[in-house]
């Protein structure tokens, strides 16, 4: 079932892309900082076809719109980007993150729940790249590990143990006005 895009639709295309696009434009990105202008992007070179041929006639617009997405990521990065990041998440990485998780262990409640989101955000952006794609989908766009995993294409395991030391090292390291620990 093929369905006409327009102007006229416009919001309601964005509004039922948006966290499918966005996953996909945070997952494939350098750096999350580049996330928001590649999004902005995304929609705007969408809004300009629209504009000049009035209507698309598409079975699948989020493929279509994942479609321009991955081209503007390709152009913003340029094709040394593309070969950079599958190397980064290679299989040898796997083992280097693997860890024994108490059966106890609840990510929700155990985070560190005194220390302000802005401090933990700073201290995240300076770490690796697949850390704050990881942290990213998992507080902001609430997805599963399993989501997370799939997307990114690491075990589940390996998304978990990058939570877990990442935690562990905020805790660490994170120090915020107020705290006991200071």
């Amino acid at each position: 079932m093929s369905t006409q895009l327009s102007l006229e639709n416009f919001e309601k295309v964005y509004d039922d892309t948006y966290n499918r696009t966005l996953m996909y434009i945070v997952c494939n990105s350098a750096s999350i900082n580049d996330v928001n202008d590649l999004l902005q992007e995304t929609y705007v070179e969408l809004y300009k076809i629209l504009k000049r041929k009035k209507y698309l006639e598409l079975d699948n617009y989020q493929n279509y719109i994942i479609g321009i997405a991955k081209k503007k990521i390709q152009r913003f990065y340029g094709k040394r980007y593309q070969l950079k990041t599958f190397s980064i998440f290679s299989d040898k990485d796997e083992n280097e993150y693997e860890l024994e998780i108490p059966s106890n262990f609840d990510l929700e409640m155990d985070i560190v729940t005194k220390l302000e989101a802005e401090e933990i955000w700073k201290y995240i952006k300076q770490k690796d790249i697949k850390i704050i794609k990881i942290f990213y989908l998992y507080y902001y766009m609430d997805l599963k590990l399993s989501e997370i995993s799939n997307e990114l294409k690491i075990s589940e395991s390996n998304v978990k143990n990058i939570l877990y030391r990442t935690i562990t090292d905020i805790k660490k390291n994170v120090k915020i006005e107020g705290d006991i620990n200071v």
